[in-house]
């Protein structure tokens, strides 16, 4: 019995049948894992080093260039695939390009509207002028085209290597695009935002009525984006082929990109700009600020990965 045991030699055995037990549980344990876990191919072999992936940052900076009353302008000029920094000047009638140069061309009221009009690869300078309906393109022609009131909206409508002339009229909603196309789209108060959004070689005519926060594409779809007050800042903001609508809202400086992000970059009195400012593969996104004739710009890159060790 029992009882006749020692109290010593009942814990020694105690101890014994407990150390058993344990080393059983850890046997069936650690076969477990060996049938789970998978298996160097042989003793001693080396893993390979990875290399760092590739990591997108956004950088920022700031340019003086420009004063208040200039109307701040994106355009390729130089045909290297980015937008120059360049402001139009109403009280001179003077055309300012950062790292360019400075040209005579227009007169206080013009609209300035410059665009690759013959199709070597660079924006030319051009101005509208309201008053009679006449566009004044530098090295180029003088077109009559418009009525005072229309709104110039100069883009590639009809798949040639270069822009084509064009008036969005506010009165009747019509687009006279010189050519010969005529086209009823949009109510006065619209404001026309032709880009390329379906992926076409072509603009689609298009415009953003902000009575009711409205896109209209034509031959595309029809969308709420925005709301009253929004100023329409369209561009690739995304790695796609096609343009975003996007709007940049004054009340608090903020970036809605449609498909994209929600940025804060700006204060209310700038004047948002959208165009690739740094050569980078998508839109930055800008503010010229009249207060102090100053350039924001605000852009992504991708760093390239760090390669492994050796």
């Amino acid at each position: 019995m029992n009882s006749a045991i020692p109290p010593r030699r009942r814990l020694v055995a105690a101890l014994a049948v407990g150390a058993a037990s344990l080393l059983t549980s850890l046997s069936l344990s650690a076969t477990s894992a060996s049938a789970q876990a998978p298996t160097l191919a042989a003793v001693g072999a080396v893993v390979a080093p990875t290399a760092t992936t590739a990591a997108t940052v956004t950088r920022t900076t700031t340019i003086a260039y420009g004063q208040n009353g200039d109307i701040p302008l994106a355009a390729d000029f130089t045909g290297d695939g980015r937008e120059e920094i360049a402001v139009f000047r109403p009280s001179n009638g003077t055309w300012y390009i950062r790292g360019g140069s400075v040209v005579r061309y227009g007169q206080n009221g013009d609209i300035p509207v410059p665009a690759d009009f013959n199709g070597d690869g660079r924006a030319e300078i051009a101005v509208f002028r309201p008053s009679n309906g006449t566009w004044y393109i530098r090295g180029g022609s003088v077109v009559r085209y418009g009525n005072p009131g229309d709104i110039p909206v100069p883009r590639n409508y009809v798949g040639s290597s270069a822009v084509g002339i064009a008036v969005f009229r506010p009165s009747n909603g019509t687009w006279y695009i010189r050519g010969g196309l005529v086209v009823r789209y949009g109510n006065p108060g619209d404001i026309p935002v032709p880009r390329n959004y379906v992926g076409s070689s072509v603009a689609e005519i298009a415009v953003f009525r902000p009575s009711n926060g409205t896109w209209y594409i034509r031959g595309g779809s029809t969308f709420p984006y925005g709301q009253n007050g929004d100023v329409p800042v369209p561009a690739r903001y995304t790695s796609t082929s096609v343009k975003n609508a996007a709007v940049w809202r004054p009340s608090n400086g903020t970036w809605y990109i449609r498909g994209g992000s929600t940025i804060s970059w700006g204060v209310r009195g700038d004047i948002p700009l959208a165009g690739n400012f740094l050569g980078t593969s998508v839109a930055d996104q800008v503010v010229f600020r009249p207060s102090n004739g100053t350039w924001y710009l605000r852009w992504q890159e991708t760093t390239a990965p760090t390669p492994p060790p050796a």
